[in-house]
């Protein structure tokens, strides 16, 4: 084998782009990703011919493909909520993987394609122009409509009726035969699974609720994987950002033919556990079991018998949301107890069992609450994996791929274990800087100071870039870590992610 993957991410951002090289490379392969100048910006696509170009170029050296059709497709994740191209040609694009396949046809090739968002506010910055004056209707709408679907309710039905009278009956047809056009490309690619083109296939739900279109299409694509018996080939839960780790980590298990390892998941709250996640549809813990089994593991019911102890800090009552400010006193509830469930970690690392950390406490940071009493008791260089960034979704799919690598070493042994290790802090100390120095602590201050979208970019730079490596500095210093920094910069020229380059970085 080469140990090589090709990745298509669904946009250039560092975590879609760069974490699932980072988290392959523990499990020493290598992971081939476009320029990032080919996979666009925001509202503007990526290179698709171009990016097809790259995937034939390096389709001889890999020994399997993970592809985003919303990349391949439409040009990206939020290129794919407003492209005009209609079906026929964004079909046409997505040929190319009946080539690829006839061509390879004993090459692994895996997919994923977001069923496509409803925002609930009036940002357009991802959405269409109209967003920002009928945003708020246009997720109600959908939500009533599928509400009063499933449930009969005529107080849903009736919000319906006042909706379409509210909402100009053009924008209202441009979104519904937008929405119509996605999960018509979205069937298509059932019909690539079925003909064996395509082996896995993901249908990641991108911020979602109870109720909605959205969850409407994802119910009839359900059915249809019922109807085909593509149980086995076809995974639909709340994700987005993290598939890729979690599909390049299926394929290197399949590809070393190592048997999936299993995971006994530990709560630092029961009620929180069973709550429901902010822009998800489920409680916490069946999120937990959905990105596992995504990825070919399984729970198990006691820790004696699990490969991977799986520690999830959940919220007290309702997790909170940092980047907005929301329900942020419902988290450190006396609901869950932090400390009890850090001795359980260390009791399992006593017993030399592989431990991750997943918290997801909040949407979008690290639980400012608990950071500081795990690093107080754990040494974080023990851990095998940890992660705290955006939906729960994101977290959990992240830290099951970066366990899942450390105990694929830990049964194959490719690498020397002090070379595994250090990758592993490497990657855990990237976390512990984007998703906890950034987002919970340096995001939140520049955003109390500065009015973002008041300043030029570089002024905006200037300000985050003083504050992150002042807070990192400090971070580090006092948890005694290293990490080879080099540069700071804005992915998408805006405060809600960042990007860091380091020296191993490539």
């Amino acid at each position: 084998m080469n140990r090589k993957i090709a990745l298509l991410p669904v946009d250039g951002r560092p975590v879609t782009r760069e974490l699932p090289k980072q988290i392959a490379s523990i499990g020493n392969w290598e992971v081939l990703i476009p320029d990032k100048s080919l996979l666009g910006f925001l509202k503007e696509p990526g290179d698709m011919a171009a990016l097809e170009k790259w995937i034939w170029k390096v389709a001889p050296e890999v020994n399997g493909f993970v592809l985003s059709i919303d990349m391949l497709g439409y040009g990206g994740l939020v290129p794919s909520r407003v492209c005009l191209d209609g079906k026929e040609a964004i079909i046409q694009r997505i040929g190319v993987l009946r080539s690829l396949k006839e061509k390879y046809p004993d090459k692994a090739l895996m997919a994923f394609s977001s069923t496509m968002r409803i925002s609930n506010n009036y940002v357009n910055e991802e959405e269409k122009e109209y967003w920002s004056d009928y945003g708020v209707e246009l997720w109600e709408y959908s939500y009533h409509v599928h509400r009063f679907d499933k449930t009969g309710d005529v107080d849903s039905n009736q919000k319906v009726r006042d909706l379409k009278d509210r909402i100009p009956s053009d924008i209202l047809e441009d979104y519904l035969s937008t929405r119509l056009k996605n999960f018509q490309v979205n069937e298509s690619l059932l019909e690539m699974v079925e003909g064996k083109i395509i082996d896995v296939l993901v249908f990641p739900q991108d911020d979602t609720s109870e109720y909605g279109l959205n969850i409407g299409e994802q119910e009839e694509l359900s059915d249809q994987v019922a109807e085909r018996e593509l149980f086995q080939n076809v995974f639909i839960y709340p994700g987005a950002d993290e598939v890729a780790n979690t599909l390049v980590a299926k394929m290197i298990y399949q590809l070393e033919q190592v048997e999936f390892p299993t995971f006994y998941p530990i709560y630092s709250g029961e009620i929180g556990a069973l709550s429901t996640a902010m822009y998800e549809d489920r409680p916490i813990c069946e999120s937990v079991k959905g990105q596992i089994y995504a990825f070919g593991g399984y729970t198990v019911d006691q820790g004696a018998e699990a490969d991977i102890v799986f520690a999830v800090n959940v919220p007290g009552k309702r997790q909170g949301d940092l980047a907005l400010q929301k329900f942020l006193g419902e988290v450190d509830t006396p609901h869950r107890n932090i400390g009890e469930w850090i001795k359980r970690i260390a009791h399992y690392l006593r017993q030399d069992k592989l431990v991750a950390v997943a918290d997801t406490a909040y949407a979008n940071g690290v639980d400012s609450r608990m950071l500081p009493r795990l690093l107080a008791e754990i040494e974080v260089s023990r851990l095998a994996g940890f992660g705290g960034w955006n939906t729960a979704g994101n977290t959990l799919g992240t830290v099951v791929a970066q366990a899942a690598m450390v105990h694929l070493q830990k049964k194959k042994a490719t690498l020397p274990q002090e070379e595994v290790k250090a990758r592993v802090l490497e990657e855990m100390t990237l976390r512990l800087l984007d998703d906890y120095v950034y987002q919970s602590v340096v995001r939140q201050g520049v955003r109390a100071g500065i009015d973002e979208a008041a300043v030029g970019h570089e002024k905006l730079l200037i300000t985050v870039k003083e504050a992150f490596l002042k807070e990192s500095g400090a971070f580090l210093a006092k948890h005694g870590l290293s990490f080879p920094l080099e540069d700071v910069y804005l992915p998408w020229n805006r405060t809600f992610e960042i990007g860091l380059r380091w020296r191993d970085e490539s």
